[in-house]
């Protein structure tokens, strides 16, 4: 039984209307499946539960953006239902890391009805007795400002969106004091801003981490020393191409977990997790998906 679920407000209809060809592709092949489609996120996680619950569902096929896939990757991480995404949303870094984005409808239906799933990493951040699931990047301080002025642009869409937020925020911002603890070390020092990386990007292609793997059993994490507002502008282009990561005052370290505190928020795939402390922590082979070739 494969699980069709749906955020209607995604792509302004888009979403709807590759729901409608994916299910009569469904129906085509005598593939049995089932409809979530509310109006709220909580309406949303009920229902998947319940239909989780009630019926013998093998696959969650998500039709939206990063925020369906954090909903979803909370209730199926750590459990047998594969995860397939028909990208329908802003920043898609999901989809475009598992090769669904720029897929038709019948290319994702024939790919994960003929291949076989794999699993891949996922990772965990803990806040305050609460852990939330995440599978691209968790990200603090600077990043963290421009996610959340990021989250309130409607218009317009994809990497420009991004941009504006950046700028909006680069101006009145200021380096921040962290903590950081990995299995190997401890820092105490003033960045501009601190990522841990499950995946290579977010923000609708920004390569962060570009050598992160979902597949090693590690993390990535990045810090930016103290920079003039100017350098900070000339490094943030390079993130595209993901060649900032050689610009001296980008820092990198690999651990399978780490500890961060500071005084600023965190946001785990483009979803507001909580004030730091954090830990975070990776969970080989917890996500079952499919890498479309």
């Amino acid at each position: 039984m494969w699980l069709l679920v749906i955020n209607q407000r995604a792509g302004k209809g888009r979403a709807s209307r590759r729901l409608a060809m994916f299910c009569t592709l469904c129906e085509q092949h005598n593939q049995d499946y089932i409809i979530v489609d509310e109006d709220s996120a909580e309406s949303t996680k009920k229902m998947i539960e319940k239909s989780l619950r009630d019926h013998s569902v093998d696959t969650l096929v998500a039709f939206g953006g990063d925020g369906l896939i954090s909903l979803c990757l909370q209730l199926v991480c750590a459990t047998p239902v594969a995860l397939m995404v028909v990208p329908t949303g802003t920043g898609n870094d999901f989809a475009r890391s598992i090769g669904s984005i720029g897929k038709s409808e019948s290319q994702i239906f024939d790919f994960i009805s003929s291949n076989a799933s794999r699993k891949i990493d996922a990772a965990q951040v803990r806040s305050q007795n609460q852990s939330t699931w995440f599978v691209q990047i968790l990200s603090t301080g600077f990043d963290a400002g421009v996610n959340k002025v990021a989250n309130a642009i409607k218009w317009p869409r994809g990497k420009s969106k991004y941009t504006i937020a950046l700028l909006l925020t680069l101006f009145k911002f200021k380096p921040i004091n962290y903590q950081i603890k990995s299995n190997k070390e401890s820092l105490n020092l003033p960045a501009m801003l601190v990522v841990v990386a499950n995946g290579k990007s977010y923000g609708g292609g920004m390569k962060i981490l570009p050598n992160s793997s979902y597949e090693d059993g590690i993390l990535d994490l990045l810090y930016v020393e103290p920079v003039s507002k100017m350098t900070l502008l000339t490094i943030f282009p390079r993130v595209f191409n993901g060649t900032h990561i050689n610009h001296p005052k980008v820092k990198t370290m690999r651990s399978e977990s780490f500890e961060i505190n500071a005084r600023t928020n965190a946001y785990a795939d483009g979803e507001f997790v909580n004030e730091l402390p954090v830990e975070v922590q990776v969970f080989p082979k917890s996500l079952t998906t499919w890498i479309l070739t």
